[in-house]
């Protein structure tokens, strides 16, 4: 795919709707942690966003919204929200909700079970959508059924814009838009992603969707189906997701110790195939490494990581081994039947990316993003707030964005969408939510104007 071809059709302004940003779903954990940061986005001085809150039960989203502005301290006046009412299974109130919103955040999941309805509603109501799955395969089937028609109305979807995949793309944007500006010639040969969370645990509808995955009952790929990414990065892919190289201990000069395997590279691999070349990074011998960091501080008494890797790599295989069995499933299945977990605002995501210059590898640009709250709901919940207001922005003219530069119609990732209309867009809005972006060029100096 290239990059203009990717960016043939633009997305259509929306702006006069009542609603500005729609969060669907609201009521589950994830979707309450949008809903918490879009609200936030309505408070600050001069935002002046109208947020919606959606679902098919008003008492339930009334009360998911006295919660937030309780736990905000902020009274009704203090901020524009709506509650609006949308069933995924009536296709009319689908329809109104997207008629009468600017963008939707589509947070009822997984989304192969319930995902399609939103983004028909968005396809065919004109309202430019965001998600936060991560089911790749869930996504180029929405690619092959709705791609052409979201392009020919003009409306921007942008899915993956929660903990998969917002760091890992925006790793590799910032830390290899800095090595190109400040080599021109250089092209990105490498990029090293390193994560580091600290607090948390697993959200529902991530671990709904890793079994529906293993009980073949998720989303597969259709025999007609699009692929995400070109084909010539396949080998890159194939590289970065080998088992021989994923599941053993590696050293990462983006972190500076021993890292064990990311169990998200198997979407982020894939976001960062699709963008690279969007982004201006086209190369089809590009080099992925995406890690975790799982030790506290390096030192010799841990083997600078080594040994707390190796006991991690051993519980994930021991993990996986057990999941493959149908009984641990089914108990699994049952005990997520009262499982709820609301998210830790205490914990912090921490990815490093490092790129590396594809014909001197001692010239290598570095990127930090630090975000606070845990990765599975509180900073998703931050991730796709920040997006779906810097796709508003983009679309309406907002932000330091202008009408002749909009965002392209149609699937993308969220950070090569939205980086071309004006660099740091995005940036911009994570930081106004308490994201920090610590940048250094080539000669190892902090830089700040690299976006």
């Amino acid at each position: 795919m290239t990059k203009a071809a990717a960016f043939a059709a633009a997305a259509k302004p929306n702006s006069g709707r009542p609603v500005d940003i729609c969060v669907f779903g609201c009521t589950g954990n994830a979707g309450r942690a949008v809903a918490f940061h879009a609200v936030r986005l309505s408070a600050q001085q001069g935002q002046k966003l109208t947020i919606g809150l959606a679902g098919r039960s008003q008492p339930k989203v009334q009360s998911v919204l006295d919660g937030i502005l309780a736990e905000l301290a902020l009274q009704p006046q203090d901020v524009s929200v709506e509650v609006v009412l949308a069933d995924l299974t009536d296709e009319k109130s689908m329809l109104a909700m997207a008629r009468r919103s600017c963008v939707v955040v589509g947070c009822a999941g997984p989304y192969g079970r319930y995902g399609e309805a939103t983004i028909k509603a968005c396809v065919e109501g004109g309202a430019h959508y965001v998600d936060i799955t991560g089911e790749v395969p869930w996504v180029e089937r929405m690619i092959t059924d709705y791609d052409s028609k979201a392009k020919a109305n003009g409306v921007t979807l942008l899915p993956f814009a929660g903990y998969d995949c917002i760091p890992a793309e925006i790793g590799m944007y910032l830390a290899g838009r800095a090595l190109v500006k400040d080599d021109d010639e250089a092209v990105l040969g490498q990029i090293n992603l390193a994560f580091r969370n600290k607090g948390g645990g697993f959200p529902r509808g991530t671990l709904n969707t890793i079994l529906d995955s293993l009980d073949g009952s998720g989303a597969t790929r259709r025999s007609n189906d699009k692929y995400f990414y070109s084909g010539e990065y396949r080998p890159t892919a194939k590289a970065a997701l080998a088992p021989s190289t994923f599941l053993l201990p590696q050293w990462s000069t983006a972190a500076g110790q021993y890292t064990g395997p990311n169990f998200m590279a198997a979407v982020n691999v894939p976001i960062l195939c699709r963008s690279a070349p969007e982004m201006g990074f086209d190369n089809a011998d590009l080099v992925i490494t995406d890690r975790s960091v799982v030790s506290g501080r390096p030192s010799l008494w841990n083997g600078y990581g080594l040994v707390t890797t190796q006991l991690y790599i051993s519980a994930l295989v021991f993990g996986g081994i057990a999941l493959t069995l149908p009984p641990v499933r089914w108990w699994l299945r049952r005990k997520l039947q009262s499982y709820s977990y609301g998210g830790d605002p205490s914990g912090q995501v921490i990815v490093s990316a490092e790129a590396i210059c594809a014909k001197r590898s001692d010239r290598a640009a570095t990127a930090q993003l630090t975000v606070p709250g845990e990765a599975g709901i509180y900073a998703t919940g931050l991730f796709a707030a920040a997006t779906a207001n810097a796709l508003y922005q983009a679309v309406n003219g907002g932000g330091g964005t202008s009408a002749s530069s909009l965002p392209p119609a149609g699937f993308h990732t969220p950070v090569a969408a939205l980086h071309n209309v004006r660099p740091g867009l995005l940036v911009d809005s994570l930081t106004s939510l308490g994201a920090t972006v610590q940048i250094k060029g080539i000669d190892g100096q902090p830089i700040r104007s690299k976006l």
